[in-house]
């Protein structure tokens, strides 16, 4: 797959390149950066004239101006989101409810320098219950120590059924092309809209017939009846266990629906992404946002190709399958960010010179996890096994497939652990027998992670006693002049005001509202019921690792409000008793 190449030398962003007469992406290595904006780079001074005639849509965008403001505001009228007179804003979704990108920075489930260090003896097995997508188990296998040389069982499940379709599929991708072809192509997968028609035709020649000849085998079977099929790659294999009738499913996602064009699907994520009805709330996430960011958040949105800013997107011409089962929509909410998945301040460290390109510092960030993650398990003898059921099943379903108790040195489950899902009871029930022992491994390690604790406990009352130390902190960051702003007309709808309103939960001290959490759960009796106990310290995550810290700079701040986080996200991490 030679068009689709791993990028370590930015192109030149001049797509208006001509030469004998025709017109095309200039093809050299750029050397100099827009210093206006920082969201570009160019091969000549040249090719930065002969571009400008598009470039400043963007460099001069109102978007990249710091005393941009939403439309609702230079209206003058109250916004979208605000639930009737009087009313305080909403947090009211749009699109398809599904999470096929990950919520929560990804993580390495190991860190092994903290906990069995770099001599691992034995094997590994870790289980992903409530997987999402693979960025977890990619980013643990990425920094798996290159002294063990043990066997390394992974152990994924999800109970939806696209996420865990996406996952083979991706798994199957780095297995089967070499490293050059497979991270660009598990990239664009995995998270463009369109994909090239080369690496359309690469999976269905490579990828579909592997999933197709299982289909022909089983094509008797009864719908509901377990099906399992391993695909081994020297020491590496993959093994999928699918209803008969999931199987059936699974070679659509490397299908595009028949008739559908480009520019249909295009128009279809639009419809999501950027419906008209939707103006408020977009305006009020990109406030949060600063200048350069708003314009390549608003690329994003218009095209869902995840490249550098000025890289040439003309390729990009088929509709991404693993996306687009149907004709007729776009499978995600309208919020949904790449970027909420990964760590931001890793992530900014991959900048380019164009520095502000915040995807572009994305998508070499992913590059290079996707390459070490290759690199490690070229010759590790690893297998991944996916299964598709509700996470109270895994146990049994783990006992189908061979795996018995204390088999795990980590079970990582995602939020399930939350209240709205099976809670904390429900989950250490169902995975506490899986975990290692202490005598098999010290560390290892039941991860649980609460996204909705803090709101489940508190009550009108703290969020009133908390108000002023809150906002007392919060000036220091974001600077608001109360009397001007009073003086607006409808100023609790003014968008700084709106703003600050929203930035203060992220000032708040959870600790005591997190112990009133355990409490009300009886977190550490049932712990002792089951044999399990939450570690004093953690040594895998940190328990609340978005949550800005006593003296955060002030580009932490701003990284953290243009997040989709808030800093609550509570990481509890269990232990077999000793």
């Amino acid at each position: 797959m030679a068009e689709m190449a791993l990028i370590t030398q930015f192109p030149c962003a001049n797509t208006e390149h001509v030469e004998d007469g025709e017109r095309s992406p200039c093809p050299k290595t750029a050397s100099l950066t827009c210093s206006a904006c920082l969201l570009v780079q160019y091969c000549s001074k040249q090719c930065q004239v002969q571009h400008w005639s598009l470039h400043k849509l963007d460099c001069k965008s109102s978007l990249m101006k710091a005393t941009w403001k939403p439309q609702w505001e230079t209206e003058n009228r109250k916004p979208a989101f605000i639930n009737g007179p009087g009313g305080g804003p909403s947090v009211k979704t749009h699109g398809v409810q599904k999470y096929l990108w990950g919520n929560m920075p990804a993580l390495d489930v190991l860190r092994c320098k903290q906990n069995e260090g770099d001599e691992i003896l034995g094997d590994l097995g870790l289980l992903f219950a409530a997987s999402g997508d693979v960025r977890n188990v990619i980013s643990t296998l990425a920094e798996l120590p290159t002294t063990f040389n043990g066997n390394c069982s992974i152990m994924t499940n999800d109970r939806d059924f696209d996420i865990v379709a996406r996952n083979v599929i991706l798994l199957l991708t780095a297995l089967h092309f070499g490293r050059e072809d497979a991270v660009p192509t598990i990239l664009h997968l995995w998270y463009s809209a369109l994909i090239t028609e080369e690496t359309y035709r690469a999976l269905r020649d490579n990828i579909l017939p592997l999933i197709q000849e299982v289909c022909s085998k089983i094509r008797e079977k009864p719908l509901a009846s377990l099906q399992a099929k391993t695909w081994k790659y020297g020491t590496r294999s993959v093994r999928l266990v699918l209803q008969k009738e999931q199987w059936d499913r699974l070679p659509s996602y490397l299908e595009v629906p028949s008739g559908l064009s480009a520019a249909q699907a295009h128009q279809i994520r639009i419809a999501t992404m950027l419906a008209p009805e939707r103006r408020d709330y977009i305006d009020r996430a990109m406030f949060t946002r600063p200048p350069a960011m708003r314009v390549c958040t608003t690329r994003f949105r218009e095209d869902g190709i995840l490249l550098p800013f000025g890289s040439p997107r003309t390729n990009f011409n088929t509709p991404n399958p693993t996306f687009y089962q149907t004709k007729d929509s776009w499978p995600m909410k309208d919020s949904a960010d790449p970027l909420d998945g990964w760590p931001v301040e890793q992530v900014i460290l991959s900048a380019p010179p164009a520095k502000k390109d915040i995807y572009g510092c994305l998508y070499l960030h992913i590059q290079a996890v996707l390459l070490r993650f290759l690199q490690r398990i070229e010759d590790l003898p690893v297998s991944f096994q996916l299964l598709c059921v509700d996470a109270m099943e895994l146990p049994n379903m783990l006992k189908e497939c061979g795996v018995g108790r204390h088999s795990f040195d980590r079970i990582e489950v995602s939020n399930i652990a939350d209240g709205g899902y099976l809670g904390p009871i429900k989950t250490l029930a169902t995975f506490s027998t899986l975990l290692k022992q202490p005598s098999q491994n010290p560390h290892a390690t039941l991860i649980t992670l609460f996204l909705n604790a803090i709101d489940e406990v508190s009550t009108s009352a703290d969020r009133l006693a908390n108000i002023i130390p809150e906002t007392n902190r919060l000036q220091r960051y974001l600077p608001l002049n109360m009397q001007p702003v009073s003086q607006k007309h409808n100023h609790l709808y003014g968008a700084e005001f709106l703003a600050f309103s929203d930035a203060r939960i992220m000032m708040g001290d959870f600790d005591k509202l997190f112990q009133r959490y355990v409490d009300k759960w009886k977190m550490e009796d049932l712990g002792k019921m089951l044999g399990m106990e939450m570690k004093g310290q953690n040594t895998v995550v940190d328990k609340w690792p978005l949550r800005l810290k006593e003296n955060a700079t002030q580009e932490h701040f701003d990284l953290l409000r243009a997040s989709a986080h808030q800093g609550l996200e509570r990481y509890v991490e269990w232990r077999v008793a000793r």
